[in-house]
C-alpha cells in the first residue's frame, strides 16, 4: 500500500512539473477548453523529508510529496453549470492545516446547475482516506480515530411563478474508523431524503414537507459494554403549516406533524437486543396581536398524541431514538392551552405574563394543572453596568404538588480605566419541563476580562460554567466549567486553557449525545473528565512563524464497563514564506490510552520540506 502511494505521489509530481511548465508558457489566468468550458486551477505542492515511529507504527522515513489543490470552472455560463473540486494528497500531521495525525488524501467537489433559473440544482461528493477523526465525549476533547469515509448529495428545485415551490434532496454517506491505539472500531452509514414545498394563495402562506432518514452505527466496546454494539435507526416525518395575517397587526399559524422512528440495538455480540418504535402526531395553533406599539397578546394551543414518542425523538437532532429509549407508559399524551400579554412601559422596561393549562397522561396516571409566569425585563444599563430580566413562576400539577419557580438573567459590562470587563449569570429554579410533575433547575455563568498592558501587550481571560439537573430524578445532572487566558503582542502570542465536566450521555445512532434532563431515560453512560493545554507562537522575522501547542484530556467513562482514558498531543511548527514559496517543519507526538481495551500507545512524526503554490491556468 505504501509502495502504491509512493508511485501515485511520483506520478502526480511529474504531472505537476508538466502543468507548471504549461502555466509558465501561458502567462494567463484561466483556460478555455473549446468554446464553452472555462477552467481555473492551482495547487500548493509540498516536498520534503518525513519520518514516523511509534508503538503500533512501523518506523519509516524518506522523501514525502503532498498536494492541496483547487479547481473551479464553468460551462457555457456560470449560471448554467459551475463546479469546484478540492483534491488533496498526503496532507499529514501538524505540518498542514488538516491537523491530521495520519496522511490524509481525498477529494471534495460541488457542481451547481441552472443557478438563477426556475430549476436550480446541485451535486456534491467527498472522499477521505486515512484521515483523522474524533469520537466525542460531552464537554471534553474527543477520542482520536483514523479511517476513511465518503458520501454524496443531490438537490433539485422547481420554482415556477404562481405555482407551489418544490425542493427535493437526497444524500448518503458512510465512514469507518478505528480508535487510535486500539482495535476498537466505530462505523456509520446514513441516508437522508427530503421533499419541501411552499405556496401562497388568498393571503395564506402554506408549506409542506416530508423527511426520511436511515442511520447505521457500530460502537466501540469500551462505550457499549463488554463487546461492541450496533444500532440501526430509521424514521420519517411529514407535516404542513399555514400562516395568515389577522386584524390588529396580528397573525395566525397552524401546523401538523406526524413522525415515526424505530431503533434496533444489538449489544454483547448480538446476544442482547433492544427494539424501540414510536409514532406521534403533534398539532399547534397560535394567534398573536399587536394592537398598539406597546401592547401585544397571544393565545396558543398544542396537542401531542404520544408523549413518549415525542420526548424520545427530540433527544437527538437526527430524530433517532437512543438505546433503551424512553418509556412514559402506554397511552401517554399531552394537551396544553394558554395565552399571554406583554406591555412596554418605557423603551427599556417591558413586562409580560403567561398562563398555560396542562392536561397530560404518563406513567399510567392523568394530570391537570396550571403554569403561571410573570416577567420583567430592563434593557437599559442600571448603574451603567447591568441589564437584567426576572420571572416568577407558579405551577400546580393538580395533585397537590405546587411549586414556586424563578428565572433570572443578569448581564454585566463595564470599563474600569484600561480594564474591560463583562459577565453574565442565568439562574432557573423549578422551571416547567414537558411533563407537568417534573421541573428542571440550572445555572450558567461566565466572565471576560481584557486589559492592554505596557509595552504593547494585551491580556484576556475568560471563564464559563453551567449546571443542570432534573427534579424527582437521580443521576441526571450535568456540570461543566472552562477557563482560558491569552497574552499577546504584535508578534508573540501565548494561550492556556483548562476545562472539566461530568454528567451523563447516551449512545445515539449518530454517536454520543448529551440529553436535556428528561425522565424515563435509561442506559446512561456516566462520564467525568478534565483537560488542559496551551500554546505559543512567535514571529521573530516578518515571514517566519514558529509555534507549538500541547493538550491533554483525562476522563473516566462508565457504561457496563469502566474505563480510564488519557489523550495527549504535542505539536510544533515552523513556517517561512517568501512570495509563493514556503519552508516548513513540523513535529508531532501523540499518545492515547483507554484502560478498558489496552495499554497506552504513542506515535511520533516529523517533517522538513518546501512548498510552492502554482497557478496552472
Amino acid at each position: 500500500m505504501k509502495g502504491a502511494n509512493r508511485i501515485i505521489g511520483l506520478a502526480m509530481g511529474l504531472a505537476v512539473l508538466m502543468m507548471a511548465q504549461l502555466a509558465v508558457a501561458q502567462q494567463q489566468t484561466g483556460l478555455s477548453v473549446g468554446e464553452n468550458t472555462k477552467l481555473n486551477a492551482g495547487a500548493l505542492f509540498t516536498f520534503g523529508y518525513e519520518g514516523a515511529y511509534g508503538d503500533e507504527t512501523q518506523s519509516n522515513h524518506g522523501m514525502n510529496f503532498g498536494l492541496d489543490g483547487n479547481i473551479s470552472g464553468s460551462y457555457y455560463n456560470p449560471n448554467f453549470i459551475s463546479f469546484t473540486a478540492h483534491p488533496y494528497y498526503n496532507q499529514s500531521r501538524a505540518d498542514s492545516n488538516y491537523q491530521s495525525i495520519t496522511g490524509a488524501s481525498g477529494v471534495n467537489g460541488t457542481a451547481n446547475f441552472f443557478n438563477g433559473s426556475h430549476f436550480p440544482g446541485s451535486f456534491s461528493y467527498h472522499y477521505d482516506a486515512n484521515s483523522t477523526g474524533t469520537l466525542g465525549l460531552a464537554g471534553q476533547p474527543s477520542f482520536t480515530t483514523y479511517g476513511k469515509g465518503q458520501g454524496f448529495g443531490i438537490n433539485w428545485s422547481a420554482l415556477l411563478p404562481n405555482w407551489p415551490t418544490l425542493s427535493v434532496g437526497y444524500s448518503q454517506g458512510s465512514g469507518h474508523s478505528t480508535v487510535y491505539g486500539t482495535d476498537q472500531e466505530a462505523n456509520s452509514s446514513t441516508s437522508l431524503f427530503n421533499v419541501h414545498s411552499g405556496y401562497q394563495i388568498a393571503g395564506f402562506r402554506l408549506t409542506g414537507y416530508f423527511d426520511h432518514n436511515h442511520l447505521d452505527s457500530k460502537f466501540p466496546a469500551f462505550l457499549a459494554g463488554q463487546q461492541e454494539a450496533a444500532q440501526e435507526s430509521s424514521g420519517h416525518d411529514f407535516g404542513f403549516q399555514g400562516q395568515h395575517s389577522l386584524p390588529l397587526h396580528g397573525s395566525f399559524s397552524a401546523s401538523y406533524n406526524r413522525a415515526t422512528a424505530s431503533s434496533d440495538y444489538l449489544s454483547n455480540g448480538g446476544q442482547n437486543a433492544n427494539t424501540s418504535s414510536y409514532t406521534d402526531s403533534t398539532e399547534n395553533t397560535n394567534a398573536n396581536f399587536h394592537p398598539t406599539q406597546k401592547l401585544s397578546f397571544n393565545v396558543t394551543q398544542t396537542f401531542t398524541n404520544n408523549l413518549t414518542g415525542y420526548v424520545a425523538q427530540n433527544l437527538s437532532s437526527t430524530g433517532s431514538v437512543p438505546p433503551g429509549g424512553v418509556n412514559l407508559g402506554s397511552g401517554s399524551y399531552s394537551s396544553t392551552m394558554g395565552g399571554g400579554v406583554s406591555y412596554m412601559f418605557t423603551n427599556f422596561l417591558i413586562g409580560s405574563a403567561q398562563a398555560t393549562y396542562y392536561d397530560q397522561h404518563y406513567f399510567g396516571k392523568s394530570y391537570t394543572g396550571e403554569y403561571l409566569s410573570g416577567t420583567v425585563s430592563y434593557g437599559r444599563r442600571l448603574f451603567d453596568m447591568f441589564t437584567f430580566s426576572a420571572s416568577v413562576i407558579d405551577s400546580s400539577s393538580g395533585m397537590g404538588n405546587n411549586a414556586l419557580g424563578f428565572v433570572g438573567n443578569v448581564n454585566f459590562s463595564r470599563n474600569f480605566g484600561h480594564w474591560q470587563t463583562s459577565g453574565q449569570f442565568s439562574y432557573a429554579q423549578n422551571v416547567q419541563t414537558l411533563l407537568i410533575t417534573y421541573t428542571t433547575s440550572y445555572y450558567n455563568y461566565g466572565a471576560n476580562l481584557h486589559r492592554r498592558l505596557p509595552g504593547g501587550l494585551t491580556w484576556t481571560a475568560a471563564f464559563n460554567g453551567s449546571h443542570s439537573g432534573l427534579s424527582n430524578s437521580q443521576g441526571t445532572s450535568t456540570h461543566s466549567e472552562s477557563y482560558s487566558t491569552s497574552l499577546s503582542k504584535r508578534r508573540v502570542a501565548i494561550t492556556g486553557l483548562f476545562s472539566k465536566s461530568s454528567g451523563v450521555s447516551l449512545l445515539g445512532a449518530g454517536g454520543l449525545i448529551t440529553p436535556t434532563p428528561t425522565p424515563g431515560l435509561t442506559d446512561f453512560i456516566l462520564f467525568s473528565g478534565t483537560s488542559y493545554g496551551g500554546g505559543a507562537s512567535v514571529q521573530p522575522l516578518k515571514r517566519l512563524v514558529v509555534s507549538g501547542s500541547f493538550s491533554r484530556a483525562i476522563s473516566d467513562t462508565l457504561a457496563s464497563t469502566a474505563s480510564h482514558n488519557n489523550t495527549e498531543i504535542f505539536n510544533a511548527q515552523m513556517q517561512y514564506h517568501l512570495r509563493r514559496i514556503g519552508l516548513q517543519a513540523g513535529y508531532t507526538r501523540f499518545t492515547q490510552g483507554i484502560s478498558a481495551v489496552g495499554t497506552p500507545v504513542n506515535s511520533t512524526s516529523y517533517f522538513v520540506g518546501i512548498s510552492r503554490w502554482f497557478d496552472f491556468f
